[in-house]
């Protein structure tokens, strides 16, 4: 994998998240949770594909540092 790869799977796993964020149901929170869970297991995923894969900038680029549960 690229780090073109890198950045599109970050930018859908974002978009999810905001859309998960928008609305106060439960089920979206639920979500968001979810999506968290998949985000750090992909970082993990991808640090194992390529050793230079920066796990902070990827999480960054998701959106998973900001605290909004």
């Amino acid at each position: 994998m690229t780090k073109k790869d890198y950045i599109a799977i970050a930018a859908i796993l974002k978009n999810e998240r905001r859309k998960a964020l928008s609305d106060d149901d439960y089920t979206r929170k639920v979500e968001n949770i979810q999506i968290t869970s998949i985000a750090r297991q992909l970082s993990w995923l991808l640090r194992e594909d390529n050793p230079r894969f920066d796990e902070t900038k990827f999480v960054k680029a998701t959106n998973l540092d900001e605290k909004k549960i």
